[in-house]
């Protein structure tokens, strides 16, 4: 299985399955291509998502 995690500014204000289908209709060919792409795992984040969860790791890290 394969696995991106993306981050993008486009994602913003979209729901994850609309996030989702913009990365499927970037792959299309490569997933319909016999033997390409069978399975795939995305993780997709805006950049102020991926702030925001730095911040509360860093911030879980700090409260020992």
């Amino acid at each position: 299985m394969a696995s991106l995690d993306i981050t993008s500014p486009s994602f913003q204000s979209k729901p994850q399955p609309a996030r989702h289908r913009m990365i499927y209709s970037l792959l299309k060919e490569e997933l319909d291509r016999p033997g390409g792409i069978h399975a795939l795992q995305l993780r997709t984040k805006t950049p102020q998502e991926v702030e925001r969860e730095l911040a509360r790791q860093n911030g879980a890290r700090g409260a020992v």
